[in-house]
């Protein structure tokens, strides 16, 4: 009897050991190289509510410091799916990478309050337009990445030119100590960093202007960043890239619902203080996560007048559908 039921242990021992071999096989993992900004917190709500989980997928974050590093990672094969600002994409795209957007996950307009980037200074700066900023030096998070379109842009209308101003390159976690340590003059932000150094109380940031494009009106929309991947990679994994929609637009529908989930999320995820929590701007609507060619070509225009593109880009071409 002693050896039929160890037997019997044995045996369904090895039952749940196969069980559990079936179950993790069932289950895909998605390497994301991102930067740590706000809109990712999709990701920590589709992991914690179990969205990710019914859709039978896993997901593994890197974060990068720069947009063109998570290009870097995609290309490379070290990441499976990206998340930047739409810029480094574009860049990549243009520059013959097999770069694809997939899926937006914020967006920008002209209509005020509806803008997650700014160029800002500190509180006691002399500097009060951007118009100021001439002769003086300002950070970007990288070149060829959002803040340089945005300041281009910016500068453009106020009467000053690129090569005007001095530029040095920090990630945007440390554009509050560029501006404390008076590295920069001014920092181009997004959040929760914008919302931090507002509150900081040797920068106390404020805006000298707000949005990737200067001249948006207020019924236009733009695709701030989103999600990316290879040609190849996404082509073969359509199927993933469809159930990882549907788990990012259950988190989204979460938000919408309830927009304190997104700063009380933002606070505990950042390890921020409640205060900065409370000044974290939500400044896109908690919409689809489809990509649309219409927000994203007013962008490519942009950086075409700019010098940044070589030649005319349609965004037809950068866009990967995955619904079949």
């Amino acid at each position: 009897m002693k050896i039929a039921r160890a037997l019997l242990g044995l045996m369904a021992g090895t039952v749940l050991a196969l069980a559990a071999q079936g179950a993790s096989a069932e289950v895909e993992t998605i390497r994301v190289a991102a930067l740590r900004a706000d809109t990712m917190i999709r990701f920590k709500q589709a992991e914690e509510a179990g969205y990710l989980a019914k859709e039978g997928l896993r997901v593994e974050i890197s974060y990068l410091g720069s947009g063109p590093a998570v290009m870097s990672a995609l290309v490379s094969g070290s990441a499976d799916v990206g998340y930047s600002a739409v810029v480094p994409a574009i860049f990549a795209h243009a520059a013959g990478q097999p770069v694809r957007m997939v899926m937006t996950l914020a967006t920008e307009s002209g209509k005020p309050g509806e803008q997650g980037t700014w160029i800002g200074v500190k509180g006691s700066s002399p500097i009060k337009t951007v118009a100021g900023l001439k002769g003086h030096t300002v950070a970007i998070n990288a070149s060829g990445a959002l803040c340089e379109l945005m300041v281009r842009d910016q500068l453009a209308k106020a009467g000053v030119s690129w090569d005007d101003v001095k530029k040095i390159v920090v990630p945007f976690p440390q554009m509050q100590a560029a501006l404390e340590l008076g590295n920069a003059d001014a920092a181009c932000f997004a959040e929760p960093f914008f919302a931090a150094a507002s509150v900081a109380p040797k920068v106390q940031a404020r805006a000298l202007t707000a949005g990737m494009l200067a001249a948006l009106s207020p019924d236009r929309r733009i695709a701030e960043d989103g999600l990316f991947v290879t040609t190849a990679w996404g082509e073969k994994h359509r199927d993933a890239l469809v159930r990882l929609e549907h788990a990012l637009t259950q988190a989204t529908d979460d938000f919408k619902k309830d927009p304190e989930r997104y700063r009380s999320m933002m606070v505990k995820e950042f390890k921020l203080d409640p205060a900065v929590g409370k000044k974290v701007a939500i400044y896109f609507a908690f919409g689809g996560v489809a990509t649309d060619a219409g927000d994203l070509q007013p962008i490519l225009d942009a950086m075409l007048h700019y010098g940044m593109l070589a030649k005319p880009m349609s965004a037809e071409s950068f866009i990967l559908p995955i619904s079949k």
